[in-house]
Formats: structure tokens, C-alpha cells, sequence
């Protein structure tokens, strides 16, 4: 069965090669923005982004530029790939662009949400994202996670006491990572065994937001037992043991808000997996480029190790809050994170305009959007510009490292970098995610030498992205690897 699937996906890409060319020939560039082509009323160009959202947009840019219109069915969008009129979009209040329709798929494709969207959706836009904003903040991040470092160090050791066995790169950077941040963020009564369901879900929205029916069951009995645990959690209400105002004010928030059954675990499992699909994702490749890069690799290293002994030790090392590794001495970690990220986020979450309005351009230009037109930032496009950044697709270790480093700056400053958002529309979770793949690197560049598990490997291969990816990209396979631990760790 399977192998019919791959052979009809492989037909419908090479049609959607054949269309698109002959759909170059009909593009009116005397427009502006230009009109992607159509015949069938837009579902024809919804169907080959379904199947392939980079390379359909990737033709679409070749044949139009880097602003244009495309019908998806029945949506009508303007798509904007050059980083300067993303940045002009970000600055676009979210009263004339808001999120709404973004959040609306993701609830019911993430956590099934059919009915009763407004409320669930005010209640994440006024209490949800303020709590966020309150507790995720530079100033208070270290006080919300106190705990996190060797929280992190314990789940990583736990997972990597048998060194005879290959092990899942993506299970060793995501599952301690996921527990870690759980805890510390919503308390120990917070279910610990969710991973491996959270995973099954996570890759399947790819699927869910084309609509087709792949692993459909598999994600749906996760989903199902992730609302579970969510609900029993909630409806316990105990937070005793943690001191932290972020688990506190999100209890509350379900309590005051009467929603602690069904409803109120669809709220929480979208805001779990906003919290996690990118920051596990950035994990992943993160440790997956360094070990591609090997001269990138033992730059960074011997960053950590230089890092570890002015500390005295690891363990002292990840007492130390982020205000502490916000730090020059993790100049070149930071910045190959970041490049992971300029690398493998794929575009904005999709804005409706409420009214008519003009966006204005730099060189004075003005794109008319309509209300009712969804705009969509093709990230990807605008961070792969040579013009912008040389060598584009390749990971560059020290590409942020250039410039004097600022504490509480993003080493992107100054750069076209839109993987965390910008201006009104910045990631609320940002200053969290960048702290927490930095000490997952720390953990394991330090305490670890790193092999194929394939013993006639001669190198580090990427995993290959899927088609299908959106938002971040995913990948179609895993990688296995044989850790050992270093010379200075042995008692590991």
C-alpha cells in the first residue's frame, strides 16, 4: 500500500513541475503584486502547495518575484519573500493584520478544536499570552527557570546510561528537553510520560494541515491520550510544590476561566505545542549541523569546555542562569543557534487583513491588500537571498559571531532575521528557546564524542526535509548515532 502512495506522490510532483512551466508563460508582470496563474480556479495551485509548500512557493517567486498573489481554492493570498517588507508586515498592528486565522487551524488541527474557537481563543489572547510575556521575559526567565539545567543534565544521563547501543539524535536532543521544560514550567504534577505521544502528533501536522490521511490514526489515539493527561492534570489543580508564578498563573487561568475539562485541554495542548514544535525542532538541527560541520563542531566545543572551567564545573555551569550564558563566552553557540534557525524556518504564521490598507515599501512602493486577503511571509525565500547573505544554504558555525555582542540582544540584530518573528509580532517564547538549546548543546558537546551508529560511515549525513514540511521544517528520517563519553567524564 505504502508503495503505491510514494509512486502516486511522485507522479503528482513531476505534473506539478509540468503545470508550473506551463504556467510560467501566462504570469502578467505589468501587475503588481503579479498573479500567480490558475485554471482551475486556484485548486489546482492548492493541491501543489499541499504537496510541497517550499518548492511550490520557490517557483511561484521564480516566476513572479519576490511579492505576488496566489489562489489557493478559495483563498486569495499576497506573498511576501523579500526580509525588508516582512519586517514592514511585522510592524503592521494586529488590529488590521491578526493572527485569528492561523490560530484558528492550528487549534483544530493540533488539538481538535471544533467548536467554542472565539472563547477558547480570547482566553489564550488575554490571559495566556500576557502570562507568557510576564514570566518568558528576559528580566524573569532565570527565576522561571531555576531548576531547568540539571533537571535537563538528569534526563540526558538517564537516557544515555547503556553507550553500547545507537541512539536517536532526535530522541537524545528532544525528550529531555520536552520533560525539562515541563516541569519546570507547569510543576511535578505535570504528566512526565507524554514524549513519545507529543512526538507522534507533532508529525503528523504536516499531514493534517494538507488534509490527507496519513498516519491519521496513530496521531489521532496520541492526540486523544495527550487531552487525558492534560485534563486529569488540570482538573487536579496542584501546584504545590513549585514556587514559580508561571505554573501558578496558568492553573489559575484554566480555573478562572471554568475550563478545565475537555475545552481547557485543547487550550493547553495547542499552548504545549506552541511551546515545543520549533524549540525541538532548532534542537535537533542544531546538534545536526555541528556534527556536519566538524571544524564548526570543535570551534563550539571548545567554547563549552573553555566555559566549563571558568565555572569550576557542569554542574555549576547549569546552576547558572540564562543571564549567565547570555554571555560573549557563548558567542559562537549562540550564533551557530541562530544560524539553525535562519536555516530551517519556513515562514509566518498566516495574518487576514480585517480592512483595506496599504502596506508600504521602502522604495515607495505600495501593496494594496484587501480585506479578506490572508498574507503569508516567506521566511525561508527571504533568509536563502544571496543578496542578503552569502553562501545562503550552507551552515555558516560563525555567521552572528561578527559583531560586538550585546546582552539581551538577539546576535541577529541588525541582520534580515525573521525566524523569531520582529517588531509587534515578535515569538513571545524567544529569549526561553534560544536559553534552552544552548544548555542542551553545553550537556552534550561536553560530556560527549559523538559516531555513526553505522560503524562504515565515513561522515554525518542531514536527514532529508519533507515535502510537506510547514512552518518549520520536518524531517522524513532520524539520526542514529554511538556516544561515548569523553576523556574527563568517564564516570558517566
Amino acid at each position: 500500500m505504502s508503495s503505491f502512495i510514494l509512486v502516486g506522490a511522485y507522479i503528482l510532483r513531476k505534473l506539478a513541475d509540468i503545470i508550473a512551466h506551463i504556467y510560467s508563460y501566462f504570469v502578467d508582470a505589468s501587475r503588481f503584486p503579479p498573479q500567480v496563474p490558475s485554471l482551475l480556479a486556484g485548486y489546482d495551485n492548492g493541491l501543489l502547495y499541499v504537496l510541497n509548500p517550499r518548492a511550490f512557493l520557490s517557483r511561484c517567486r521564480q516566476q513572479c518575484g519576490s511579492i505576488y498573489r496566489v489562489s489557493l481554492g478559495p483563498w486569495r493570498l499576497v506573498i511576501i519573500s523579500s526580509g525588508d517588507v516582512i519586517s514592514s508586515v511585522f510592524s503592521v498592528s494586529s488590529q488590521l493584520l491578526p493572527l485569528d486565522p492561523f490560530h484558528r487551524e492550528m487549534l483544530y488541527v493540533v488539538a481538535g478544536v471544533k467548536t467554542n474557537f472565539a472563547y477558547l481563543h480570547e482566553v489564550m489572547i488575554r490571559d495566556l499570552y500576557p502570562l507568557v510575556d510576564r514570566c518568558l521575559s528576559p528580566r524573569s526567565l532565570g527565576q522561571t527557570t531555576q531548576t531547568f539545567g540539571p533537571m535537563l543534565l538528569s534526563g540526558i544521563k538517564n537516557l544515555t546510561r547503556d553507550h553500547s547501543k545507537p541512539i536517536s539524535l532526535m530522541q537524545l536532543t528532544n525528550e529531555p528537553l520536552y520533560t525539562a521544560t515541563n516541569l519546570v514550567l507547569f510543576g511535578s504534577t505535570f504528566p512526565t510520560d507524554t514524549y513519545k505521544d507529543f512526538r507522534t502528533l507533532n508529525k503528523s501536522v504536516p499531514y493534517r494541515v494538507g488534509r490527507t490521511l496519513l498516519h491519521y490514526w496513530p496521531s489521532y489515539a496520541a492526540r486523544m491520550r495527550l487531552l487525558k493527561s492534560l485534563r486529569d492534570y488540570l482538573q487536579r489543580g496542584e501546584v504545590n510544590d513549585c514556587g514559580d508564578k508561571f505554573s501558578r498563573g496558568f492553573m489559575q487561568t484554566f480555573k478562572d476561566n471554568n475550563i478545565q475539562s475537555l475545552e481547557g485541554a485543547q487550550l493547553g495542548l495547542i499552548f504545549l505545542w506552541a511551546l515545543h514544535s520549533n524549540m525541538l525542532g532548532n534542537s535537533f538541527f542544531s546538534l545536526s549541523f555541528l556534527l556536519g560541520d566538524p571544524n564548526g563542531f570543535a570551534r563550539v566545543r571548545a567554547e563549552i569546555d573553555s566555559a566549563v572551567e571558568n565555572f569550576g564545573s557542569l554542574e555549576a555551569l547549569l546552576q547558572a542562569g540564562p543571564d549567565e550564558l547570555d554571555d560573549p563566552s557563548f558567542k559562537l553557540l549562540t550564533s551557530a543557534i541562530m544560524e539553525t534557525m535562519r536555516l530551517t524556518v519556513l515562514h509566518t504564521g498566516i495574518r487576514q487583513a480585517n480592512c483595506d490598507f496599504d502596506l508600504k515599501l521602502k522604495d515607495g512602493k505600495m501593496i494594496s491588500i484587501k480585506k479578506g486577503e490572508y498574507v503569508l511571509g516567506d521566511i525561508h525565500a527571504a533568509h536563502m537571498d544571496g543578496t542578503v547573505f552569502s553562501d545562503p544554504e550552507t551552515f555558516v558555525v560563525d555567521r552572528f559571531a561578527q559583531q560586538p555582542y550585546r546582552r539581551k540582544h538577539l546576535q541577529t540584530d541588525g541582520h534580515i532575521f525573521h525566524s523569531l518573528g520582529g517588531g509587534k509580532h515578535a515569538c513571545k517564547g524567544r529569549w526561553l528557546a534560544v536559553y534552552e538549546i544552548k544548555v542542551v548543546v553545553i550537556i552534550l558537546l561536553h560530556l560527549f564524542d559523538f559516531n555513526p551508529a553505522e560503524e562504515n560511515s565515513v561522515g554525518w549525513c542531514l536527514p532529508r526535509a519533507h515535502p510537506s514540511s510547514a512552518g518549520i521544517i520536518h524531517t522524513e528520517d532520524d539520526i542514529f548515532v554511538r556516544l561515548s563519553p569523553r576523556q574527563a567524564e568517564k564516570g558517566l
